[in-house]
């Protein structure tokens, strides 16, 4: 179970930290929660971690460029 919490916390992408509250409270509100994230985004995410954990807002603003 510590490493699924651990997964939670990590973008799928870079694998740093992705900041997400819903890790941490899943009753508070997110940053990622305000955000607009493009379905080709998640082309970038291994097929077992979409709908999983947060992808950064590194690499989000990224992907935007």
């Amino acid at each position: 179970m510590a490493d699924i919490w651990k997964e939670t916390k990590r973008c799928p992408i870079c694998g740093g930290n992705n900041q997400c509250c819903y890790s941490e409270d899943a009753s508070s509100s997110c940053w990622c929660s305000e955000e607009i994230f493009p379905e080709g985004i998640y082309e970038l995410v291994p097929v077992d971690l979409i709908k999983k954990t947060c992808i950064c807002k590194n690499c989000l603003s990224s992907f935007n460029e």
